[in-house]
């Protein structure tokens, strides 16, 4: 009985380990840049996800300074040829307009377009 009460909670652990991982990408930004009201450093974050509403989510952004901002986005599901970020610069700010994951673009609400 115990071995088994054992493998349960070994699968349920091993579950929410990849849940949380699909929900979750690194990002290298090779300059710093706003996303939405916020400034982020140039270097690897660590973005993850949470469905607020629909296409909305929150984007929880961890950098390498260890300081976590969120910001909310629209989520667009849909496979991706790579994982990566699209920026815009506008008067001389960068600004983060997405984020591609393998199975979802995220785009920032920034009020900039990216550039076609």
């Amino acid at each position: 009985m115990r071995r088994i009460l054992g493998f349960a909670l070994l699968f349920i652990l091993s579950s929410v380990t990849v849940m949380a991982a699909k929900n979750s990408q690194t990002f290298y930004l090779n300059s710093d840049v706003r996303a939405g009201n916020v400034q982020l450093p140039r270097g690897i974050c660590e973005v993850t996800w949470s469905t607020t509403s629909g296409s909305r989510v929150q984007l929880t952004i961890k950098t390498d300074d260890q300081k976590t901002v969120t910001v909310p986005a629209l989520m667009v599901e849909g496979k991706e040829d790579r994982a990566g970020v699209v920026t815009s610069v506008v008067n001389g700010v960068t600004y983060l307009v997405e984020l591609h994951t393998r199975n979802a673009k995220f785009v920032f609400e920034n009020g900039t377009e990216a550039s076609k």
